[in-house]
């Protein structure tokens, strides 16, 4: 059987990052992403606590997570290294 190549860390982080620059819930988020719970909330902490990605309370829907300034200061780099390795 012949894999698929994996995603290295920046093509992750990539996907996060952009997929929540106009905000998502973090179910849809995981699954857009195709990760399996455990290794999506060790990528959404460190993104959080980095403040790269933030939540916001006031949708009636739940919480969404949108990109800061700061995380899409490094979707730009993240996108600039990926654009070099290719």
């Amino acid at each position: 059987m012949i894999f698929k190549n994996r995603r290295n860390e920046f093509e992750i982080i990539q996907q996060l990052l952009s997929l929540s620059l106009n905000g998502t819930k973090k179910t849809r988020l995981m699954y857009q992403t195709n990760m399996c719970y455990s290794q999506f909330n060790e990528y959404l902490h460190c993104l959080l606590e980095k403040k790269f990605l933030e939540p916001r309370n006031g949708n009636p829907h739940g919480t969404l997570y949108f990109t800061t300034e700061k995380g899409m200061k490094l979707l730009d780099s993240v996108n600039n290294t990926l654009l070099l390795a290719m």
